[in-house]
């Protein structure tokens, strides 16, 4: 449809005119130019929200959107969706844009609200599950077995799913770190990782600088890395520097669960990979807790 991709809102706004005009070289249908207009119009949104969410509020089915990208010369919805992502990040604060959406909606009834939340949820889990790269798995667990050290680090509110990963790995082997803590210097950890180790980055759009840099330094110092985050983010990596896992979905309280299915993903599978040496591990654990009184 587009002489050449369209890489800012503004593109996106001038294709919007010459649709309008007639001038376009192969027109949109009507509803689905009203897509667009209406993403145009809500920036915010439209670069936090999930597919789901837009295709309901403009009252189309998602697969509308994903035509709407290739239509634009994209992969599929993701592509367009990063424009937004990037204008919002140059332009807007992120947290707030998301937290908006919320709190413009009133007089919702509760119930709703939560069945909402959790249909977006679940459809948002199944979207990663399905287009969860089977070879970037496989990878990871090959880093995540043959890595004399593991260090994790996922910093302010990916810290949670940094700790869930790293508590559950260091049950299946040894010598897991998880980096950040309190009064734990990162640069003191980072400076102790060698070629042979690993590091696990956790960040998503907006990307924290501290994780940004670690995975820089990794890099230069030829040290692998595994990360999570999302599609051409910040700390991507492939080829010789490691692997990454990603995920199309915005990473806020309420748009988390695919993330934590992400890595609960690549942890599942490392298990079955190391079999009985993982289980021989986790008894261990088990005797010690037993022995230290630690549950009720």
């Amino acid at each position: 449809m587009a002489t050449k991709l369209p890489t800012t809102v503004e593109d996106l706004h001038r294709l919007v005119e010459n649709e309008r005009s007639g001038h376009g070289r192969s027109r949109m249908g009507e509803r689905t130019l009203a897509v667009l207009m209406d993403m145009l119009a809500r920036p915010g949104p439209a670069a936090v929200q999930s597919i789901s969410e837009l295709a309901r509020h403009n009252g189309v089915d998602p697969s509308t959107l994903t035509r709407l990208g290739k239509r634009l010369g994209f992969d599929g919805f993701g592509g367009l969706q990063d424009v937004f992502r990037r204008h919002v990040a140059a332009t807007q604060p992120f947290y707030s844009v998301r937290v908006n959406e919320h709190v413009s909606r009133k007089g919702e009834d509760p119930a709703t609200v939560l069945q909402r939340l959790a249909q977006s949820e679940c459809q948002k889990v199944l979207a990663v599950a399905g287009n969860l790269d089977k070879q970037a798995v496989d990878a990871a667990v090959e880093q995540l077995t043959k890595a004399r050290n593991v260090y994790v680090l996922g910093l302010r509110g990916t810290y949670a799913l940094g700790h869930f990963f790293g508590y559950f790995l260091a049950a299946m082997r040894d010598s897991v770190t998880v980096l950040g803590g309190p009064g734990f210097p990162i640069e003191a950890d980072l400076a102790r990782m060698k070629p042979d180790d690993l590091l696990v980055a956790m960040s998503y759009r907006p990307y924290t600088r501290v994780v940004v840099k670690a995975v820089e330094l990794a890099k230069s110092e030829g040290i692998p890395v595994l990360s999570f985050t999302d599609a051409g983010s910040a700390i991507e990596v492939a080829g010789r520097q490691g692997t990454t896992i990603t995920s199309a979905q915005p990473y806020y309280f309420d748009s988390i669960l695919s993330h934590f299915f992400a890595a609960e993903a690549v942890l599942m599978a490392l298990l079955r990979r190391l079999g009985p040496k993982a289980l021989a591990s986790i008894r261990r654990r088990e005797a010690f807790v037993k022995a230290m009184d630690i549950e009720v």
